[in-house]
């Protein structure tokens, strides 16, 4: 029987090649890493690639093409199969809300846009790569799959300093407790790992000596989180790294009677959105563990 396969996108450095290692050396994985960086991301791929278990490809995943031929080319290496999707690659605030970073325009007097790249990288090449994962999942042999986000603990609790940053992890927060309950029909889980701090290369070099290192999370505690997600049929957590715990973080309790009845509308709201879901209304909420 063939090993499973995984995809990791900014699997060329920090959490995702930590979870690209554990997958291969603990869990029996081959593993496709994808990441912006190729000098890096060939590098950890070769030193990774025993016995064929891992592969680099250069991707921005921006870019839907060059995403979704990632993933063709992973499904026919892998042997016309895909298992698991890890949505890694992330980057900070690259503008700002506060002020005119880009000027203002000389014949408008209007400020500029402003640059919306962190929310393309970190929510909407997610959400793009959750659809493709979901398209190739259903043509495995077994249909069905696991879908790990690379969230942060900012996406529940924010940060005044990277407003745009937090605003896509909060999203992506929503984003996977809204359809782990309809991917559990497809056999699909979806979890988010949200880590307090950890040491990546999204982390400013000037600023690395000045954080109090008794506080940053080691990636031994991501590796502990993947196996909570392998050991089980665990989905639509989302599941907080701070130092050696993993907490699963629980969605906030209803704050009046009347905003419970709206979200357990569920049929209601399936025959409004009859044409955007898999099953006939009614039938698409699965019971989750």
């Amino acid at each position: 029987m063939s090993k499973p396969v995984a995809l990791i996108t900014g699997g060329g450095s920090g959490i995702g090649l930590a979870i690209a290692e554990h997958l291969i050396n603990i869990h029996g994985y081959r593993v496709v890493i994808l990441d912006v960086n190729k000098e890096r991301g060939a590098a950890e791929a070769k030193r990774l690639n025993n016995a064929d278990n891992c592969l680099f490809k250069e991707v921005d995943v921006t870019d839907f093409d060059q995403q979704a031929q990632a993933f063709q080319q992973t499904c026919e290496w892998g042997g016309g199969r895909l298992d698991m999707f890890v949505a890694n690659a992330g980057i900070g605030d690259g503008d700002s809300v506060y002020k005119d970073l880009k000027g203002v325009d000389e014949k408008t007097g209007l400020p500029k846009p402003v640059d919306l790249r962190t929310l393309d990288v970190n929510l909407n090449a997610v959400i793009q790569g959750v659809h493709l994962a979901r398209h190739f999942f259903l043509k495995n042999a077994t249909p069905g799959g696991k879908i790990v986000i690379t969230s942060s603990c900012l996406g529940v609790y924010a940060n005044h300093s990277l407003p745009l940053y937090s605003a896509s992890k909060h999203a992506l927060v929503g984003f996977v407790r809204s359809t782990a309950p309809v991917f559990t029909g497809m056999d699909i889980t979806i979890n988010a790992l949200l880590p307090v701090l950890i040491e990546t290369n999204l982390m400013p070099e000037a600023v690395r000596p000045l954080w109090d290192r008794a506080q940053l999370t080691p990636l031994s505690t991501v590796s502990k989180a993947i196996d909570s997600i392998m050991d089980a049929k665990v989905t639509g957590q989302t599941i907080e790294l701070s130092l050696d715990q993993t907490v699963f973080s629980k969605q906030q309790a209803f704050s009046t009677p009347n905003a419970k009845w709206m979200c357990e509308q569920h049929k209601l709201w399936e025959m409004a959105c009859e044409p955007l879901l898999p099953k006939p209304p009614g039938q698409n909420v699965g019971e989750l563990q």
